[in-house]
């Protein structure tokens, strides 16, 4: 993913969620992404292929907030 936008996670300082473009877009700059995303001891972005279903709600806020989806 190429990040366009992130945030802190509300529940977890440790973690961040951002919206971008999709690691699969092949140039396609319009089809984008969410991804959760934690930090190893190093700062570094680790890869997380879940999220807790407890951040649903701030993921859907920060999706329509930044103009990914409407309603």
């Amino acid at each position: 993913m190429k990040p366009e936008v992130s945030e802190k996670y509300r529940q977890n300082p440790n973690c961040e969620m951002r919206l971008g473009v999709a690691s699969w877009a092949n140039g396609n700059d319009a089809i984008k992404s969410f991804k959760f995303t934690s930090f190893d001891v190093n700062g570094k972005p680790t890869r997380m292929g879940e999220m807790p279903v407890e951040a649903l709600p701030q993921a859907l806020e920060f999706a329509i907030r930044e103009g990914y989806i409407t309603l």
